[in-house]
């Protein structure tokens, strides 16, 4: 049997991905999987042996995709201004090419109000956000702390939410503006006087 393929183990979780947006959890097996990759039969069932590590698999993508795409955005070194048009471009984008990943996510919080495990795979992938959210703050000059990162964290989240699942604020880039903003503001007037 060859070694397993990381190209082809990333278009699983994508497909994963895509399965869990479009079909909700209960539409996330590995038959689905296979299928929405086209691959052969038995494919993510190889590569992911159980439910738990294709769920685990799923989280670690979108993870990876996020901190690739604020990577993309900012530069070192970045501006606080460059930062906060960075933060909002990329949570931005969750809406429009990236609204899969999202879509996901939520869809595994609220599985995880029924799996401890998952709830624990959920909790060290938020912290990684938190820690990037912090990382990108601090090679900006703005020396944020973990409080403050969940707060904006969270504030997005609930925002990304309530657009995809009812469309209102129609616009809900101006509102992921305002999170940013709101967030970094304080620190930005610390770090200026």
């Amino acid at each position: 049997m060859p070694a397993p393929n990381p190209q082809r183990r990333a278009r699983l979780e994508d497909a994963a991905i895509a399965v869990l947006a479009e079909h909700g959890s209960r539409g996330l097996t590995h038959r689905a999987v296979d299928t929405a990759a086209a691959v052969p039969a038995g494919t993510a069932s190889r590569y992911f042996r159980t439910r738990d590590a294709l769920l685990n698999g799923v989280i670690e993508r979108i993870t990876h995709r996020l901190n690739a795409r604020v990577d993309s955005y900012t530069v070192r070194p970045i501006s606080p201004a460059d930062l906060e048009e960075a933060l909002v471009a990329v949570l931005t984008t969750l809406l429009t090419d990236g609204r899969h990943d999202p879509l996901a996510l939520f869809e595994l919080h609220l599985e995880s109000t029924r799996a401890p495990r998952l709830r624990a795979i959920l909790t060290d992938a938020l912290r990684s956000r938190i820690d990037l959210i912090v990382r990108q703050c601090r090679a900006a000059g703005i020396d944020i702390g973990e409080d403050d990162a969940m707060l904006l964290e969270v504030s997005v989240l609930g925002i990304l939410f309530t657009a995809l699942t009812t469309g209102v604020p129609e616009s809900p880039g101006e509102s992921i503006r305002t999170a940013v903003r709101t967030l970094l503001a304080p620190h930005q007037k610390l770090t200026t006087s």
